[in-house]
């Protein structure tokens, strides 16, 4: 490439041999500055791989060659960042360029060891730019499924189908209210931003309160709304005040709405105004008596003409609508700490109303208020600190990369990053692959017929195979999220009494995995000091671990912190695996060499410990073992199976519904003998089969002289088509 002399290198395309010309007669100059000097060297390195053919051992050189290069060129920008000689800002529009010549070859999509083995036969440079995943949505093609922290958008890329979950920081409810309020501008929106200040304390309070652990609490919308519509010289509101500004006050008047409406509605649109009363005492005792909470006694019953002049109190399912009320009932109830005496406080109020209707403004806060509410879950269920930069969705793609690492890829639904872009909106997040196998929580009927033939206690090689391997994996990647229902499930064939056996196990939703926290959750990973196989291929894999490679593989996803808490973890695994555990080779997983009721006396340490693991492997409902895990979630699906309708799956089977509904059933009749009863049955039973026998009787002379034309046209069909 012929360069003019004061050209700006930014306006011109820059390729490998391009940078190697400039830096090779950039390499004697002593007025080089050290920092400058590094970016050669670090050039020098990543140049020097990129003629390498593509493997492991050339991925983590080359990885490790790029992050280099990146951290020399941001000392030296920064460094330099006032240059005024020519030559000074010559070299830093280079190294401006050789910034975005490394970005745009998009390394880090090489950490995945599944697209270094698809490019194995090739250079570096042959491999040229690596591609994120990336989908484009037109208009009306978004399909959203789940809630929070599990909803993801369904997308297809490259051929394959999967799900789509956006980048999602954790967060505390405080740090998020925090985030949400500073982001109102004090300068354009003075009025709102005031409000929001003087409630952020009671913001955070009413949110936390009204919000569980495990579920949204949208109970009391209509309460709060009739509440803060109430007037200022109401004689009821104080009392009314009392009971809202808790959660278990306002569950105990929604409780006694609910249940003088529905006496009310039995007694039909007559009643008069006495009974009305009646009722709405016999509700408010009732409620009090039942609770816990004493101290709201006073205040029900002087609030008992606000519950009977009340809208019904709806029960919404949906969590988004129930997550709206929750966030606007909450904003109604802190709004009473603004003084509504003064012009400011009034102005405020009149902002924060104002606020509330708008739909942009709403929907900022139920998203926020959602992100906080999944990370606090989350947060306790996976050892994951909030508010510290942990991201949930990368999780999924670092466990995917470590099992490619690892060798043991499809234990896991393979997940990278990915790219949405809609319209002007670009999205940054996780792909996920659908698992193989089935859902034990698919609703299909059809899907849960293949699932009602599942029988959990039958553990052929394969299933052996998978499942130790992701006990291995879940251990040492500290996967706290990991039960029956996060299992995908892989068939055999029926047998011969239409049982299917699980061959296979793929694990799915790893965004819980790793981790601030070394604390082993074993409900859901399994004890190591319980594991005793392991494939001799995996072992090797295991053993061949150290930091780098790790490093290699998730360290653009992984905090260090939580990358120095697996290495430690893997330390320990090794230890047990190289002293404890058994390696079982490919076609020994039928687990039979040793019977696990076999005396140990005589046996090597092979021997006793192979006895021993198949012991630990016995079921109980307190094993940590995978196949307990997955006997107890079939056993919990069969009870609710058996609770619930089965539904007809096809038109022939809706026929013969038919048919039995229109047989006669035994029936014992109220208030007579079981005797007669029975007798009855016979009777019915014995009409029912004469009845059948009688339409079978006519319709046999017909089969027959079926059969004999059928015979004797057999020579003649024969005839013509030889």
């Amino acid at each position: 490439m012929v360069r003019l002399r004061g050209a700006d290198p930014r306006t011109q395309q820059w390729n490998l041999e391009d940078f190697k010309e400039y830096f090779k007669n950039e390499r004697g100059n002593l007025g080089n500055s050290k920092k400058f000097q590094e970016v050669i060297r670090a050039f020098d390195q990543f140049a020097g791989l990129r003629g390498q053919p593509v493997n492991q051992e050339t991925a983590i050189k080359m990885v490790k060659a790029n992050e280099n290069l990146k951290k020399a060129c941001e000392a030296y920008v920064e460094s330099r960042r006032g240059a005024r000689t020519g030559s000074g800002k010559e070299r830093l529009a280079v190294v401006d360029c050789l910034s975005m010549f490394r970005e745009d070859l998009n390394l880090d999509q090489a950490r995945d060891m599944r697209v270094v083995r698809s490019l194995e036969g090739k250079t570096w440079e042959q491999a040229g730019r690596f591609q994120v995943a990336e989908v484009v949505l037109e208009g009306g093609d978004k399909q959203v499924v789940g809630d929070a922290m599990s909803q993801r958008l369904k997308v297809e890329h490259g051929g394959k189908k999967g799900f789509f979950t956006e980048q999602m920081e954790m967060e505390s409810l405080d740090g998020k209210v925090d985030k949400m309020i500073d982001g109102v501008d004090r300068e354009k929106n003075p009025a709102l931003r005031g409000a929001l200040d003087a409630i952020r304390g009671n913001l955070k309070d009413t949110m936390r309160d009204f919000m569980s652990t495990t579920e949204i609490l949208d109970s009391g919308f209509e309460v709060m709304e009739y509440f803060s519509g109430m007037e200022e010289k109401n004689p009821m509101r104080e009392d009314l005040r009392k009971v809202v500004s808790s959660a278990a006050g306002m569950n105990m008047a929604v409780k006694i709405i609910r249940e003088y409406q529905s006496s009310l509605k039995a007694l039909g649109p007559d009643a008069s105004s006495g009974k009305k009363e009646e009722l709405m005492d016999k509700a408010v005792e009732q409620t009090i008596s039942s609770s816990s909470y004493k101290g709201y006694g006073d205040s029900l019953r002087a609030c008992k003409g606000a519950f009977m002049d009340m809208p019904p109190v709806e029960e919404v399912k949906n969590r988004s609508a129930r997550m709206y009320r929750m966030v606007k009932k909450n904003f109604l109830l802190a709004r009473e700490a603004i003084d509504g005496n003064s012009q400011a406080g009034r102005e405020q109020r009149e902002a924060l109303d104002k606020a509330l209707e708008d739909r942009d403004f709403m929907e900022t806060w139920q998203k926020g208020i959602d992100i906080a509410h999944a990370s606090e879950v989350g947060a306790g269920r996976g050892n994951i600190g909030l508010d510290v930069g942990n991201e949930l969705s990368s999780r999924n793609i670092a466990s995917s990369r470590i099992a490619e690492l690892l060798g043991i890829g499809g234990i896991v639904a393979h997940s990278e990053k990915m790219v949405v872009r809609s319209g002007d909106k670009v999205t940054a997040g996780c792909f996920m692959e659908f698992a193989e196998g089935v859902d034990i929580t698919a609703k299909g009927e059809r899907s849960r017929r293949v699932l009602d033939q599942i029988d959990a206690t039958i553990h052929p090689a394969g299933f052996y195979k998978d499942m130790t391997s992701m006990e291995v994996f879940d251990y040492l990647c500290a996967q706290n999220d990991r039960h029956g229902r996060n299992m995908f499930y892989k068939l055999g064939e029926p047998d011969g009494q239409g049982r299917r056996a699980i061959i296979g196990l793929q694990g799915i939703d790893s965004d819980l995995a790793f981790g601030d926290k070394d604390r082993q959750m074993s409900e859901t990973q399994g004890l190591m000091n319980e594991m005793t196989f392991i494939s001799s291929d995996l072992a090797d894999k295991v053993n061949a671990l150290d930091e780098d490679t790790l490093r290699y593989a998730i360290g653009d996803l992984i905090p260090e912190n939580q990358i120095q808490m697996m290495m430690s973890r893997v330390e320990k695994f090794k230890e047990h695996m190289n002293k404890n555990m058994v390696r079982i080779e490919d076609n020994e997983w039928e687990l039979n060499e040793y019977s696990k009721d076999q005396p140990v006396d005589g046996l090597d340490a092979r021997g006793k410990a192979y006895v021993k693991g198949l012991k630990e492997m016995e079921y109980t409902i307190f094993s940590r073992h995978k196949s307990d895990v997955i006997q107890n979630a079939f056993n919990v699906y069969r009870k609710e199976r058996e609770a619930g309708p089965k539904a007809a799956i096809s038109f022939q089977e809706i026929k013969m519904q038919g048919r039995n509904a229109a047989r006669p059933e035994a029936r014992t009749p109220l208030g007579k003998k079981s005797e007669e009863a029975v007798e009855r049955a016979r009777l019915l039973r014995e009409e029912y089969r004469k009845k059948m026998e009688a339409q079978k009787g006519k319709q046999e002379p017909l089969k027959q002289g079926k059969e004999k034309s059928d015979r004797e046209k057999a020579p003649q069909e024969a005839g013509r088509k030889r």
